[in-house]
């Protein structure tokens, strides 16, 4: 199951222009890059997906997993840096 915190939700939406209720297909998506993000974890273990949605087309979204549940930290559209890395990922194929 894919939550988020209601009010993160809205302030994303408003900053980023992405809405983690339209971005849960990205899970799906054979060419995602899928890493851990030790550089931003503090308690919990954060993870960072690259991958196209089918709203937004390329995403990024930065959550966590605890048990069976994904929990939406932020997301935003992919800076060019993450399309190339994508594009590169899904050549290799």
């Amino acid at each position: 199951m894919i939550t988020w915190d209601e009010a993160k939700r809205k302030k994303v939406i408003r900053d980023h222009g992405v809405d983690f209720a339209k971005i849960g297909d990205v899970f799906g998506n054979p060419f995602a890059i899928d890493y851990d993000d030790h550089e931003h974890a503090h308690e919990d273990s954060r993870r960072v997906i690259i991958a196209k949605s089918a709203e937004y087309g390329l995403v990024v979204l930065v959550y966590t997993v605890a048990e069976e549940d994904i929990r939406c930290i932020t997301a935003r559209r992919a800076e060019k840096w993450m399309v190339r890395l994508y594009e590169n990922q899904r050549n290799r194929f």
